[in-house]
């Protein structure tokens, strides 16, 4: 009996240690969702600046953010702040900023040898802290200038190494770090500024292990890329295990442990097992269910995180088109207007061009890197404006456009063949359109016709300006016309990836 009670306290201190390694593995996770929870404010600040054509307005900021207490930036995030791109010797318009909304006294700093300057225009909530660091220049310092660099390659947070804010004003200083989004302007090749937050680590770890009632539990964090330790507590502590958690796209190794556990002998537990040893075959069954059900709670709370991540994503790249679309749709009303004559005439050819807008847009993938095939596209358009394969020829390689290329080369397309129907190749017997492309890092397309009747597209009016417009403008190509003898032929060249500076 005496040696069933032992084996039996055994199975019951294996369970605590089990549970509290699950509670403890729950408390990292807690950790990192506390970080991604308040992190989320920088995306809500982003679109912000986005939305109101990219003005640091400190009031209208502030009132948007109403951040204070209540939003728990006492508990590691010192705040929420904008750092403005500029070139190194042109800081005219930060300054304006910082005089404008601090006093006329401030400047950009440190000196610099980089060729950008990113200086802090804006941090609030403007406690002491904070004040410290306006009109800093973040790029300035080699820690902070790499997770920029990353943020601005890959457009997504980016968190720093551990390194000393500049808040750091009084004698009780601690290791931070910083996460930061990059503000890109809407052509999508230029960078605005840099939205970003400020951590105190040991502030950060503090408030996740004491509130709202302190957890009895001590923390040891590392930075897994460097293997620099950002918190290290006092004293001699058996770490019951390590949790590697993500912040923004920087892996932590995070060691927890219950400060005081206690002695085996002195736990209830081993007291009532020396009673009734035979709970043990019990308890072994149901340690067995709780591994499983902690190995499912923790695939739950993973699968719950990533589909959190699509869904902001899908978000924002909903909100991106649709702002694209809009002004896309406002462009061609613009030109259109000033070509019609009367009411009719616009109402016709706006309605025509949005119908040729829809059709490239039903052949989008809706996955998040869709492309449609410029032939599938080319036999849309035609099969929208009631024309035939006949005296038609395609002919090139595959050639898969993004949104922006599909949507310009469906209005483009459909404007060539709206006038080949009207007064060219189409529209005559015996006519015959050529139409044949090559890829490599550039498009080029061959538009040809053959008829009886060959009409100068290029004295067209709207239908020539919108061409010229999507080319050059939107696709940033470049397209020349050639009249001759029975032949009218259009040469369009263009990039097929317009990637971001960085």
């Amino acid at each position: 009996m005496l040696l069933l009670a032992v084996a039996a306290a055994g199975v019951m201190e294996r369970a605590r240690s089990q549970q509290e390694l699950h509670d403890l593995g729950m408390l990292a996770d807690r950790i990192e969702g506390r970080i991604d929870s308040q992190t989320s404010l920088l995306s809500f600040l982003r679109s912000f600046l986005v939305a109101d054509d990219y003005r640091v307005d400190i009031a209208d900021i502030r009132d948007f953010l109403d951040l204070g207490d209540e939003h728990d930036l006492k508990g590691g995030m010192q705040g929420i702040g904008v750092a403005l791109f500029q070139p190194a010797g042109e800081t005219g318009e930060a300054l304006s900023i910082l005089r404008s909304s601090y006093g006329g006294d401030q400047r950009v700093w440190p000196e610099t040898d980089q060729p950008h300057r990113f200086p802090i225009v804006l941090l609030e909530p403007p406690d002491a802290r904070n004040q410290a660091a306006i009109g800093y220049d973040m790029y300035s310092e080699p820690v902070r200038r790499e997770a920029m660099d990353r943020a601005w390659r890959s457009g997504r947070a980016a968190a720093t190494a551990p390194v000393e804010l500049v808040q750091e004003i009084t004698e009780e200083k601690q290791s931070g770090f910083l996460i930061y989004q990059p503000v890109m302007r809407k052509d999508g090749r230029s960078i605005h500024s840099m939205v970003y937050a400020p951590y105190r680590s040991g502030d950060l770890m503090q408030t996740a292990l004491s509130l709202p009632s302190d957890l009895g539990v001590v923390a040891r964090v590392v930075d897994a890329a460097t293997g620099e330790v950002m918190l290290e507590p006092e004293g001699d502590i058996a770490w019951q295990g390590r949790f590697p958690i993500t912040i923004a796209d920087r892996e932590w190794q995070v060691d927890l442990a219950y400060r005081d556990r206690g002695n085996l002998l002195l736990q209830p537990s081993f007291v009532t097992l020396l009673v009734g040893g035979l709970v043990a075959i019990l308890l072994q069954r149901l340690l067995q269910q709780r591994e499983q059900r902690i190995a499912a709670e923790r695939e739950t709370a993973r699968e719950a995180r990533q589909a959190a991540e699509l869904r902001g994503l899908l978000l924002d790249e909903t909100k991106h088109r649709l702002k694209n679309s809009i002004a896309r749709i406002a462009g061609i009303a613009r030109l259109t207007a000033r070509e019609a004559e009367s009411k009719d005439e616009f109402l016709a050819a706006l309605e025509r061009q949005l119908k040729a807008l829809a059709a490239a847009q039903d052949l989008l993938n809706p996955s998040l890197d869709g492309r449609v095939d410029f032939k599938a596209l080319l036999e849309a358009e035609l099969a929208s404006v009631g024309g035939s394969m006949d005296g038609l020829v395609i002919d090139g390689p595959p050639l898969l456009l993004d949104a922006n290329q599909a949507q310009a080369l469906g209005l483009v397309t459909h404007e060539l063949l709206t006038n080949a129907l009207k007064y060219g190749a189409l529209g005559r017997a015996g006519g015959r359109l050529e139409v044949r492309w090559t890829t490599g890092p550039t498009a080029r397309l061959e538009w040809l016709e053959w008829s009886d009747s060959v009409v100068d597209l290029a004295a067209s009016g709207f239908g020539t300006r919108l061409i010229e417009t999507l080319v050059k403008r939107q696709l940033g190509g470049s397209l020349t016309r050639t009249v001759g003898e029975n032949a009218y032929r259009l040469v369009m060249e263009w990039p097929l990836e317009r990637r971001g500076a960085s």
